[in-house]
């Protein structure tokens, strides 16, 4: 059956049918998320989440701090400040993606980005502006998707290629020792909120 839309446009009856399930689909997905932010907000998990952003963000924005907590385990770190920023790039990253890979649901994962994102922003500025501006990230994502035996040393390839020492071995090591640390320090970090169903 055929509907007049007017100006000579006309409906099949099968366009409205789609329409109205993916309309259904859109309400089904939208009331599964605002039950799932119900449940999230009383439990505590919504507000561990963005403690556990704020938490993250006061130790990136204490550089001094932050890299004595790296020397004492990678060893020293006296780099110029264009390879500091690049620590603080993967960094970053790997805590986004222990966040993303941890946490159980998009709504807690983004409470926690969100927040980490924002205190970096306010706390941070030049920072903030630089790496959201910047294409670290997206190296580092090709990194994760490469077919390799070991993502971790694709991790590693990709800092040093970004600190302008693609073929230095150490930086590679460097590259992958900080990566591991900081997924098992942001693992032990969220274990410790203790998340309900996590």
């Amino acid at each position: 059956m055929q509907v007049d839309c007017g100006k000579g446009q006309t409906m099949e009856d099968s366009d409205i049918k789609i329409f109205g399930k993916e309309q259904a689909q859109s309400c089904d997905d939208e009331l599964r998320l605002i039950s799932l932010m119900e449940e999230e907000r009383a439990n505590g998990n919504i507000d561990k989440a963005a403690r556990l952003g704020d938490y993250l963000a006061e130790i990136f924005l204490d550089e001094d701090g932050l890299l004595q907590r790296l020397e004492s385990v990678v060893g020293e770190l006296d780099y110029p400040q264009n390879i500091l920023f690049q620590i603080k790039i993967l960094l970053f990253f790997a805590a986004e993606y222990t966040i993303n890979r941890t946490l159980p649901n998009t709504v807690l994962k983004s409470t926690a980005i969100n927040a980490l994102y924002g205190n970096i922003k306010d706390g941070d500025g030049a920072f903030y502006a630089e790496f959201s501006d910047g294409a670290e990230y997206s190296f580092y994502y090709l990194a994760m998707r490469k077919e390799s035996a070991s993502v971790i040393a694709e991790i590693g390839k990709a800092f040093a290629m970004l600190c302008g020492k693609e073929n230095e071995k150490n930086f590679i090591e460097l590259g992958k020792n900080l990566f591991n640390l900081t997924v098992e320090e942001v693992e032990h970090i969220i274990d410790i909120f203790a998340f309900t169903g996590v």
